[in-house]
């Protein structure tokens, strides 16, 4: 598998919606089931959509093993797991349990984030 990740390569057309202040919703092609218990005793609720946050200053932080080249999947998946809004129950280790084109959807939503607007240059 090739390690180099461009985000680009990633079609997220159907997939992904604006939301408010910059966060970007994505739809999972294969929800997730996560297996809550409450005071009614056990159940299983499934996740269709994620709610990625822009990234902080802090979060640039878990980039660090990225750039030493170890552990790229896995470093993607933390900085993945820490852009998560609002959703406690989704953590690193669901996003490990995540089919793995779900996953490349969240880490190109997640490094979509740092993308560069396209400059439009005038004709005249």
């Amino acid at each position: 598998m090739d390690t180099d990740f461009d985000f680009t390569d990633v079609d997220l057309d159907e997939y992904v919606e604006d939301s408010v202040k910059g966060r970007k919703i994505l739809r999972l092609e294969y929800p997730l089931e996560i297996k809550i218990e409450d005071s009614s005793g056990k159940s299983v609720e499934e996740i269709k959509h994620i709610e990625f946050r822009r990234p902080v200053g802090r979060d640039l932080d878990l980039l660090d093993s990225l750039a030493d080249g170890k552990s790229v999947m896995s470093g993607s998946r933390k900085f993945v797991a820490a852009l998560v809004y609002g959703e406690s129950r989704i953590t690193q280790r669901k996003i490990e349990e995540l089919d793995a084109e779900d996953v490349m959807r969240c880490m190109a939503v997640c490094f979509g984030f740092f993308q560069k607007p396209s400059r439009k240059t005038s004709d005249q």
